[in-house]
């Protein structure tokens, strides 16, 4: 008899399927169709498109992700599968000079802001030309020529910068919103509640994204916290909110759209994007220790990918063609940014003294000087 290894938990219903009994707005149904309790938003042919593309090109570029981390050949691997929609759908809604703060598995704000893949694999392999110059962990990646903050590895520690930037923006009369994207584990960390107690009070122009996909690494929900829903929270601070479909590409577009609209006027918001992550919390994850695979098949019903394909083959916009070759397309520019990105160099040890200064410091030389000389005579 094999030992039992875990203590997996029995499955919950997947949380969109009692959507319209939870107050979670959707556009689109489990079959792409256009039958929740929000209007179709409208998206052109090219959007509508784009976004489905996006999502493919994320999700292709997590399977290559998750098989370089395996194969060793990069350090590190946070799986974004699953949660494709919300982000593209936020992201879209928000204009290029907003700021984005993302937490560890928005990848669309760099591709949708023009951010190139090359770039993005160079993040990966922690290369020395990537805006980083190779000193984050794979997957927190960001760029300031975007508009994208990296991702931190503290959990929901950006959350009150957040705030802080959509408050200068008011202060200057810029007209720049803020967008912070943090998951439900976030929520019990001080810092969001620091942000939301400062939002409700200095009313800054910052929509907040409440990622939750119903596990903060391998604790549950009903283990975190004893309210209903994540978006309830903001009533406690005077901050409006409200709940979404996050795997809904359409409905989280057009909620985001209508708040960064409102901010001016009505104040800063909360969104709770109802979604579930599909695989791997990180690679140092092992989900089946905490939670049965007949959970995750509950969710995967609800996948935002058919849902968008279902949505496009519905207006005639999509067919089998079009799909092989997004397919094909997605794996050669995804191969050709690795053949770059890996080629480049890696950041050399003396890297890791610069930029810590504006100007460096005595103290700073000296652990410099000392550290690679210690390196030296040990290597040699």
């Amino acid at each position: 008899m094999s030992e039992k290894i875990g203590n997996p938990r029995e499955p919950r219903p997947a949380l969109l399927d009692l959507a319209g009994d939870l107050n979670i707005h959707q556009v689109l149904d489990r079959n792409g169709l256009p039958n929740g309790d929000m209007p179709d938003p409208g998206l052109s042919n090219d959007e509508a498109r784009m976004f489905y593309e996006t999502m493919v090109l994320l999700r292709t570029i997590d399977e290559r992700g998750w098989k370089l981390q395996r194969s060793g050949r990069i350090a590190f691997w946070i799986p974004l599968r699953g949660q494709e929609a919300l982000q593209v759908g936020a992201t879209h809604a928000m204009h290029s000079d907003d700021w984005i703060f993302r937490a560890h598995r928005e990848m669309a704000p760099w591709l949708m802001r023009g951010g190139s893949l090359e770039l993005m694999f160079a993040q990966f392999f922690g290369a020395a030309q990537e805006p980083q110059k190779g000193r984050r962990l794979p997957c927190l990646i960001g760029n300031r020529s975007l508009n994208i903050i990296q991702g931190p590895t503290q959990v929901g520690s950006f959350i009150p910068h957040a705030c802080g930037v959509a408050w200068a923006a008011k202060l200057r009369g810029a007209d720049i919103k803020v967008l912070g994207l943090f998951g439900d584990g976030a929520t019990s960390r001080s810092e969001f509640h620091s942000a939301m107690n400062f939002a409700g009070i200095h009313q800054p122009p910052v929509v907040f994204i409440c990622v939750n996909n119903s596990w903060a690494v391998s604790t549950p929900l009903d283990c975190q916290t004893a309210q209903a829903n994540f978006a309830a929270k903001g009533d406690a601070y005077g901050v409006r909110n409200l709940r979404v479909d996050g795997n809904d590409p359409l409905a989280v577009y057009a909620v985001t759209k209508a708040a960064r609209e409102s901010l001016e006027s009505e104040g800063p918001i909360l969104i709770e994007a109802v979604t579930y992550r599909l695989g791997y919390h990180t690679s140092s994850d092992n989900p089946d220790l905490y939670r049965q695979e007949a959970e995750a098949a509950l969710w995967a019903a609800w996948d935002p990918l058919q849902r968008m394909r279902g949505y496009l083959e519905h207006k005639g916009w999509w067919d089998d063609a079009d799909e092989a070759a997004l397919h094909q397309r997605c794996e050669d520019d995804i191969q050709a940014a690795i053949n770059a990105a890996s080629a480049m160099a890696i950041p050399g040890r003396s890297s890791q003294f610069e930029d810590v200064f504006a100007e460096s410091t005595w103290m700073l030389d000296e652990q410099a000087e000392r550290l690679l000389s210690e390196q030296s005579e040990s290597a040699s």
